[in-house]
């Protein structure tokens, strides 16, 4: 059963016993040592020195409430290495991890891209307003009433810009039956199961379709967002991997060859064949794939798998202020069970939270566990339960730091404050002005 911060206010002081079964989550990394420390976090992260300044910065700059940070350095090594990864002219940018034309732009002009792969499409209006030289390949097939309002809000010229998806013959012919001349993928399923032509045998049945006009054919996307979340035994998560992708790689293949060998008319040289994310843009070597997808991975966040990355560093954080602290854990209705489970540990509150991450520094910082709701329950927190080691103490105006567990966490905060050279910059930059 799920505990969360208002059933666990509700009951008596016999949840008590849960509390000692229940741990804490979230919690920062240990090993990045005390504050001040010149080593380097665990897992990528800057030092305690890093976070110190920051602190201070965000302080001197009149910050009082949560802020999401992007540190632009570590941006420019991770593109350069994604960009360097997918291969020269193979690299797609994934706008659904990176909701900010101010950062698709950054993230365009650092990788010399302007292909984007779009999930959202309301967004790709705005997107093709911004890039005049943009091409967007939509992500995923979409309702035939989402493509119709998409196209009264473009010229047929951006119209053209603009590679849609069919996986089904019935997709295809409601694109067909708009009468004009747009560019259709098909998506191919290659492993992952969530949608896709299912077989190379039943490729015909949609470039069949789309050989009858007046669509133009443009390609084929198999996302393989299996292959690096494959189970596997302890110790051979990277050979299983690897074996995962070999095996979708060489399905990608059959689609290829049976879409080639039975519509030749349709096959030219700059077709798009689209693969890869951030968990796997390395892998893309050799095989049919020319046209490699990756978002995320430009800030790194903390959920992803991290067998191939790396070359890639946490460049995103969220900071908070703290708001209350107490010497010793006092949660309601457990005083007494909770200050001798936790009677080494001091307690705190912080301006918002609720978000999915990571706490980043100081160190050894949990959740308070049962007083506080599951992640991204509420959107607007209002406060969080925190528990952490007495020394230091963490006092009302200090600021702690969290890696988000998703790229995309940028979308809760409208502002995105901007490091550079691990000082805060006075340029900030803005998210996305819509959400759906």
């Amino acid at each position: 059963m799920r505990v969360t911060r208002r059933g666990f206010l509700a009951t008596t002081a016999g949840a008590a016993g849960a509390t000692l079964a229940l741990g804490a989550c979230g919690s920062s990394n240990e090993s990045c040592g005390t504050s001040g420390s010149p080593g380097p976090c665990a897992s990528g992260l800057p030092d305690g020195a890093y976070f110190d300044q920051l602190a201070q910065d965000l302080a001197a700059a009149g910050y009082g409430t949560p802020q999401i940070v992007i540190d632009l350095d570590r941006l420019d090594a991770n593109a350069d290495a994604i960009a360097a990864g997918a291969g020269v002219g193979r690299y797609r940018i994934v706008e659904k991890s990176l909701p900010s034309l101010d950062l698709l732009s950054y993230v365009s002009a650092r990788t010399g891209s302007d292909r984007f792969l779009v999930l959202h499409l309301p967004f790709s209006p705005t997107i093709l307003g911004a890039f005049p030289t943009a091409h967007v390949l939509v992500g995923k097939p979409q309702p035939i009433a989402a493509v119709v309002r998409f196209l009264q809000a473009v010229s047929p010229a951006d119209a053209q810009r603009v590679a849609f998806l069919a996986d089904t013959p019935q997709r295809a012919a409601e694109l067909a039956q708009l009468g004009l001349p747009l560019q259709v993928g098909v998506e191919i399923d290659v492993g992952l199961h969530r949608g896709g032509v299912p077989a190379p045998a039943n490729l015909g049945d949609v470039l069949s379709v789309i050989a009858a006009g007046p669509l133009t054919f443009a390609g084929m996307l198999g996302y393989d967002g299996h292959v690096a979340n494959a189970p596997a035994a302890p110790g051979l998560e990277e050979h299983t991997a690897r074996q995962q992708w070999k095996t979708a790689t060489a399905r990608y293949q059959a689609f290829v060859d049976a879409g080639s060998t039975q519509f030749p008319s349709l096959w030219r040289d700059d077709l798009i064949f689209n693969s890869g994310s951030t968990a796997t843009y390395p892998l893309y070597t050799s095989g049919p794939v020319n046209d490699v997808a990756a978002g995320g991975g430009m800030l790194r966040p903390a959920s992803y798998p991290s067998m191939f990355l790396g070359a890639l560093a946490p460049a995103s954080f969220i900071a908070a202020p703290v708001l209350a602290h107490y010497d010793s854990v006092d949660l309601p209705l457990i005083k007494n069970v909770s200050k001798t489970v936790w009677d080494d540990q001091q307690m705190f509150t912080i301006y918002g939270g609720g978000w999915a991450a990571e706490f980043a520094w100081p160190p050894g910082i949990d959740l308070a566990p049962l007083v506080n709701d599951p992640e991204n329950e509420n959107l607007v927190p209002n406060q969080t339960w925190c528990v952490g080691p007495k020394s230091p103490a963490i006092l009302p105006d200090d600021w702690i730091f969290q890696h988000p567990r998703v790229a995309d966490a940028i979308f809760q905060f409208e502002d995105i404050l901007l490091v550079r050279g691990g000082r805060l910059q006075p340029t900030t930059w803005k998210a996305f002005p819509r959400r759906y």
